[in-house]
């Protein structure tokens, strides 16, 4: 054994001993702001779960959560398979222009439940007086094709939508595809670390969705945009922790309705759409209203008399705010994360635009929007 691999076997076994000698003594870890989940912890002996392997499977899983330097061993593995040519890890796609881009295939989408969820949809407008509009958000692989590598899998886009315009009202559906295509080669649409569109791509959306329902529509400019955060590393980002990635800019806007309009969270009332307190944490994104509930209700203090409804997913939260002046009340319900009847609310809001804003792939496996028809 010469002296080179000597040093190599030694280095090595620092590197994972130390870190596994630490596991032993140090408190475990609650939560992982990269993952944006709760980790697992070692669990108590239990001699039937030992008989049937459950026991261990969990103290692997554990070990593997609460392991002293996992984040930094995540971004070591990327580097080796970047290294070696891998353009999908963790079901990320490593694109162009260090963007990364969320592996959905067909076979992601559950095409009975996404049936199923526009039927919902479908029986939902039915029984309103409002006008409901329905607003699916393209995957920004469908969008940025041109930036994901050669012969990657993706969902066929079109023949979801053409399911869409079969089973919905063709004249309430608000299809973003072209133009979200048209402004992508002004400004970027999609965050390059994160699932979500960026203002920009928000802004483009609020115009669509202002030429569908008659709303006037405002130029960007007016909104007086303002950079928030030049540090944002978003969800897709924490599944691979690539040492090479650059952070996004968050850019909100700046409005009187944005700054003193009344929030009322699952009950907790606050002023002004933004959480200032998220741009120091690792999801930045909950700056727009402080992330996600099952219940917002907002008084705008537009005198405009005209209420709105949105059934959504998070992409809500940064297209929201370009409504503030049109309407004098909006309600955002987060089927997720709402337990009441959201057919009732409808009803009883008297609402004059209703609005279902997803991401499409997030519509397509929603097993919660059964809740539009009760």
């Amino acid at each position: 054994m010469n002296k080179s691999y000597k040093i190599y076997v030694i280095i090595m076994f620092v590197l994972l001993a130390v870190p596994g000698l630490l596991l032993l003594v140090l408190p475990e870890r609650e939560y992982s702001s990269n993952e944006n989940r709760y980790l697992d912890k070692m669990p108590k002996a239990d001699l039937q779960e030992i008989s049937t392997g459950g026991f261990q499977d969990k103290v692997t899983s554990a070990a593997s959560d609460q392991f002293i330097v996992r984040d930094f061993m995540m971004g070591v593995s990327t580097t080796f398979k970047k290294t070696l040519g891998f353009k999908d890890i963790s079901g990320v796609y490593i694109a162009k222009d260090n963007r990364y881009i969320s592996k959905i295939t067909s076979s992601d989408i559950v095409s009975d439940t996404f049936i199923q969820n526009l039927m919902y949809t479908s029986y939902f407008a039915e029984q309103q007086e409002a006008e409901v509009y329905t607003m699916l958000v393209p995957s920004p692989g469908t969008i940025l094709g041109d930036k994901l590598p050669a012969f990657a899998l993706f969902y066929n886009a079109d023949s979801m939508y053409n399911t869409v315009n079969t089973l919905l009202d063709t004249s309430k559906i608000i299809d973003i595809r072209e133009i979200l295509e048209q402004q992508e080669s002004a400004a970027d649409i999609y965050y390059k670390t994160d699932h979500h569109w960026t203002l920009q791509g928000a802004y483009a959306a609020y115009r669509e969705y202002c030429n569908t329902t008659g709303i006037q529509k405002h130029s960007y400019g007016s909104f007086n945009p303002e950079k928030v955060s030049g540090s944002f590393y978003g969800t897709l980002y924490s599944k691979v922790l690539d040492f090479m990635a650059k952070p996004d800019e968050i850019y909100a806007i700046r409005t009187e309705q944005a700054e003193s309009a009344v929030v009322t969270c699952d009950g907790e009332e606050k002023k002004g759409i933004y959480d200032k307190s998220a741009l120091s944490q690792k999801d930045k994104y909950a700056y727009f209203f402080g992330g996600n509930y099952g219940r917002m209700d907002i008084k705008t203090g537009s005198s405009t008399g005209l209420k709105l409804l949105v059934i959504k997913d998070s992409f809500a939260n940064s297209f929201v705010p370009f409504l503030l002046g049109d309407y004098s009340s909006i309600t955002m319900i987060d089927p997720r994360y709402y337990n009441k009847p959201v057919l009732k609310v409808a009803k009883q809001g008297k609402y004059d635009h209703i609005l279902i804003l997803y991401e499409t792939s997030n519509f397509a496996g929603d097993s919660n929007l059964y809740k539009l028809t009760n």
